[in-house]
C-alpha cells in the first residue's frame, strides 16, 4: 500500500525575510502598539526599551537569526539576537528546530531579556507556520530556510491510526511484516 503521506494533495507557501521581519515586529509590539517605532517590557521591576523599527531577520543556509536594538538605563544601547536552525529539506525532523541556550548580545540583557523574546519569536513563527498550513485545512509537513525565505510545506492530515496501521503493514526491516488488530 502506498505511503499516506505521499498520497496527500500539498501546498508550498513562501514568506520573505521582509514579511517575518513585519510579523515578528508586530509580535513584539504586541496588539496595543501597532505602529509604535519602539516599546518597553517591563518584567518584575526591570525595564528593557526594544527599538522594534531596528528588528532585523536574516537567513543563514539552514539558520534564522533574529536581532534588534535594545536600552536599558545600566547598560546603554545593545542587540540581542536569537537564533534557531533547521534541518535540511532531506532531513526527517523537518518541523523541528533547535536553538541557543541564551540569547546572544550584551551579556546581561541576554540572560535577562533573552529567554522573554526567543518565545516571543517562536510564537509568532508558529503562528505563521500554522496559518499557511491552515489554509484550506491542511497541516503543517515540514519548514526549510533558503534564498532570503522561509518556506512551509502543508498537506492534508493523515489520522494517526492510518500511519499506525501502514508501519505495521510495512514491517521492520530485517523481520517480515506482521499480522495485527490495530
Amino acid at each position: 500500500m502506498a505511503d499516506p503521506l505521499a498520497q496527500a494533495a500539498g501546498r508550498v507557501d513562501t514568506w520573505s525575510v521582509d514579511a517575518l521581519a513585519s510579523a515578528f515586529r508586530d509580535a513584539v509590539r504586541g496588539p496595543k502598539n501597532t505602529d509604535a517605532l519602539y516599546v518597553v517590557w517591563n518584567d518584575r521591576g526591570a525595564q528593557l526599551l526594544l527599538y522594534v523599527d531596528s528588528l532585523l531577520v536574516r537567513v543563514v543556509e539552514t539558520m534564522l537569526v533574529v536581532a534588534v536594538d535594545t536600552e536599558t538605563v545600566e547598560f546603554g544601547r545593545a542587540p540581542l539576537i536569537v537564533r534557531f536552525v533547521f534541518g535540511a529539506d532531506s532531513d526527517p525532523a523537518t518541523l523541528v528546530a533547535a536553538t541557543d541556550e541564551t540569547a546572544h548580545g550584551h551579556p546581561v540583557i541576554a540572560a535577562r531579556w533573552g529567554e522573554l523574546f526567543r518565545s516571543v519569536i517562536w510564537a509568532a513563527l508558529v503562528r505563521i507556520v500554522v496559518t499557511l498550513a491552515g489554509k484550506g485545512g491542511l497541516q503543517p509537513r515540514s519548514i526549510s530556510l533558503g534564498e532570503d525565505q522561509l518556506t512551509v510545506r502543508s498537506d492534508a492530515p493523515v489520522p494517526i491510526r492510518q500511519l499506525a496501521q501502514e508501519h505495521v503493514r510495512a514491517g521492520r526491516p530485517g523481520q517480515p511484516p506482521q499480522a495485527s488488530g490495530v
